[in-house]
C-alpha cells in the first residue's frame, strides 16, 4: 500500500513539475522582468497564453512561454511550442512567388487570368502584384463561403470554384486597399501549376530547409501528428473551449504556416542576411504598393501594404509587421530594421491581443529610441475622461440606425435601461462624456454631430482610425409588412438559394434547411444579419427583384428573386 502511495506521489510531482516548467532563452534582466509583467495575466497553469520572442542583432535576446500549450495535458507553452501563425504566413507565400519570378516562371505584373483562364474578364486587370498587396478587389473566399450555409472542409477544388465564379470585384483593381485572402489561395495554386509541387513542398525546399527551420511547415493535413503542437482556445464564462482549425490544404497561401518562436528567429534573420531570395526580393517585399492614383495602399496611420507585409513607422521608427488569426491562434510580428530588433508573439487564445502585447514589449526594449506614444496617451486620456450623467431622454436622441455606405457597415444604437448600447455579443456600452461625446471600454470615442438640433452623424474614432456614420431612416416592420420580403433569392456566384421566411413575427434567412439568422429591419428596404448589411432592390414599379449583400470583405454580392 505504501509503495503504491509513493508511486502516486512521485507521478503527481512529475505532472506538477511538467506543468510549471519553463524553458527560457536569455538573461532574466530588468527588461526581461518588465516583459514578464506584461504577460502576468497569462502566466498561469490554468490558462492558454503566448510564446514570446525578442530578437536583437540576429539572436534571441529573450524568449519564453506564458500559459499552457495544452490545458488537457498540462503542457506549458515555450519558445519551442508549435503554433499556427495565421496570416503571418502570407510573407512566406510572397517569398515563394518572388522566387518563381526570379526563376523566370512568372511576373508579378502578369494578370492572374493568364493562370486561371476560367475567371471572368475583370481578372485581366488583376495582376499578381495586386493579388499579393491587398489591392486586387478580389472578394474574400471566407466571406463568400459564409453565404452558402454549407460546411467547407478545406478542399482546394471548392476554394477555387468559389473564387473563380465571383462575377465582379469589390472595386476596380488597384483603386484601394481592402484585405482579402482569395489572391493568396490563387497564388498557392499557381505555385503548384508552375512547378508541380504544392506550396508546402516548394516552401520546404526553397525556404524552410535552407534556413534550418526544422519545426516550420505549411499545414496540409489537420489530422497529422505534429510534435510540440499547441492546442488553441477561446474563453467561456468560467473556463475555455477548444477552437480548432477545420481546414487542410485550401488555406495554404493565405495562412497555414505552423512555426515556433525559435524557428521564426531564423526567418527574421533572413531579412538582414538575405540567404534565401536575395536582397532584391526582400526589397520588393518591404516596399509599399502604389494604388492606381500613385498613393500608397494605406492600411492605417503611417502604414501601407507591401507584398505580404505591412510597412511604415511606429513612434518614429521604421517598422515591418503583420498579424495573424486562425482558429483560436493569434499572432503578431514587429520588426524594426534600423535597430535590427524584432518581437514576435504567438498565442493560442482568441482574446490574447498579441499586437498590443508586442508593442508593449518593443517599448520596453527600444522605447528610449521612440517618439512619445501619442496613441497611448490619447487612449489613456479618453479612458480617464469623467462620466457626465445623461438622462434617458438625452440618450434616446442617439438611438436608431447609423450607416457607413462605403464600408458596408451598420451600427444599431438602443437604450438598455439607462445606458446607450450598440448591438453585438456582448453589446457595447457607451459612457457619456457630455456634449454628444461618448467612450467605450474598448478605447473608442463616438461623437455625434447635429444639424438643426438633430443628431445626423456619428464619428467613431480609435487611436488608429476614424469612421463616419450617417443616420438612416429607422423602420419597424410588423409580420404583414415583413411578408412582402418573403421568398427565394438566388446567387449563382456562390451557388446558393436563400429563402426568407416570416416566423413568429420575425424574418429569417435559410440556406436549404439551415437557418442563417434573423433579418433585422434597419432602414427602408435595409436589413442586417450578423455582419451582413442587406439592401433590397426594387424595379420601377416597386416590385422586389432581389438584394445586394455588403459583408466586410465582400461588396455588392447580388441575389435575384426567383419566387
Amino acid at each position: 500500500m505504501r509503495r503504491h502511495l509513493l508511486v502516486f506521489l512521485f507521478a503527481t510531482l512529475a505532472l506538477l513539475n511538467t506543468a510549471s516548467a519553463q524553458y527560457v532563452v536569455g538573461a532574466r534582466d530588468d527588461k526581461a522582468a518588465r516583459t514578464d509583467s506584461v504577460f502576468r495575466h497569462l502566466d498561469r497553469t490554468d490558462s492558454p497564453g503566448c510564446a514570446l520572442g525578442v530578437y536583437q542583432e540576429g539572436n534571441i535576446k529573450y524568449a519564453r512561454g506564458y500559459g499552457m500549450a495544452s490545458l488537457e495535458h498540462g503542457v506549458p507553452l515555450s519558445p519551442r511550442s508549435v503554433l499556427d501563425v495565421g496570416s503571418i504566413s502570407k510573407q512566406f507565400t510572397a517569398m515563394a512567388m518572388l522566387i518563381l519570378e526570379k526563376d523566370g516562371k512568372l511576373s508579378l505584373d502578369d494578370p492572374i487570368r493568364k493562370y486561371f483562364p476560367d475567371m471572368p474578364a475583370y481578372a485581366d486587370r488583376v495582376t499578381w502584384r495586386r493579388a499579393l498587396s491587398q489591392t486586387s478587389g478580389l472578394r474574400d473566399l471566407w466571406s463568400l463561403w459564409g453565404q452558402t450555409g454549407r460546411t467547407f472542409a478545406g478542399d482546394t477544388v471548392d476554394a477555387l470554384n468559389i473564387i473563380t465564379r465571383s462575377a465582379e470585384p469589390n472595386y476596380e483593381p488597384g483603386e484601394r486597399y481592402l484585405y482579402t485572402n482569395s489572391g493568396w489561395i490563387l497564388a498557392a495554386q499557381a505555385v503548384y501549376r508552375l512547378t508541380g509541387k504544392t506550396l508546402a513542398q516548394f516552401a520546404e525546399e526553397r525556404i524552410f530547409a535552407p534556413l534550418g527551420m526544422r519545426d516550420t511547415r505549411f499545414l496540409v493535413d489537420r489530422a497529422a501528428v505534429i510534435p510540440n503542437l499547441a492546442e488553441s482556445y477561446a474563453p467561456r464564462e468560467k473556463d475555455f473551449r477548444v477552437t480548432r482549425n477545420n481546414y487542410d490544404g485550401a488555406i495554404q497561401g493565405a495562412g497555414g504556416v505552423h512555426s515556433t518562436i525559435e524557428d521564426f528567429g531564423r526567418w527574421l534573420n533572413n531579412y538582414d542576411a538575405a540567404t534565401v531570395g536575395g536582397r532584391d526580393i526582400l526589397t520588393a517585399m518591404t516596399t509599399p504598393t502604389d494604388l492606381n492614383d500613385g498613393s500608397p495602399a494605406t492600411t492605417g496611420p503611417g502604414q501601407a501594404y507591401a507584398i505580404g507585409l505591412i510597412v511604415g513607422t511606429v513612434r518614429g521608427l521604421r517598422v515591418v509587421q503583420h498579424g495573424g488569426a486562425w482558429g483560436g491562434f493569434r499572432a503578431q510580428m514587429l520588426r524594426f530594421p534600423d535597430q535590427r530588433f524584432a518581437v514576435a508573439t504567438f498565442c493560442n487564445l482568441t482574446s490574447s491581443g498579441p499586437d498590443s502585447l508586442a508593442q508593449k514589449v518593443a517599448a520596453i526594449y527600444i522605447g528610449d529610441q521612440m517618439q512619445p506614444d501619442t496613441a497611448a496617451a490619447w487612449t489613456q486620456a479618453l479612458q480617464s475622461a469623467a462620466r457626465v450623467e445623461a438622462s434617458a431622454a438625452t440618450l434616446r436622441r442617439y438611438t436608431g440606425v447609423w450607416r457607413n455606405i462605403e464600408r458596408g457597415e451598420v451600427r444599431r444604437m438602443r437604450l438598455s435601461g439607462d445606458t446607450l448600447v450598440s448591438e453585438g455579443t456582448p453589446p457595447t456600452q457607451y459612457i457619456p462624456l457630455g456634449d454628444g461625446r461618448f467612450r467605450t471600454a474598448q478605447g473608442m470615442e463616438v461623437r455625434f454631430e447635429e444639424e438643426a438640433s438633430v443628431p445626423v452623424r456619428a464619428i467613431s474614432r480609435t487611436a488608429s482610425s476614424t469612421v463616419i456614420y450617417a443616420r438612416a431612416d429607422t423602420v419597424a416592420l410588423d409580420a404583414a409588412k415583413l411578408a412582402e420580403y418573403a421568398g427565394d433569392y438566388r446567387s449563382d456566384e456562390v451557388e446558393v438559394t436563400h429563402t426568407w421566411k416570416v416566423e413568429k413575427g420575425k424574418l429569417f434567412a435559410y440556406a436549404g434547411y439551415r437557418r442563417l439568422g434573423e433579418l433585422e429591419p434597419s432602414y427602408r428596404d435595409g436589413f442586417t444579419r450578423g455582419g451582413n448589411v442587406i439592401d433590397v432592390v426594387r424595379d420601377a414599379r416597386g416590385r422586389i427583384t432581389g438584394y445586394t449583400v455588403e459583408s466586410g470583405r465582400v461588396r455588392h454580392l447580388r441575389f435575384t428573386r426567383v419566387r
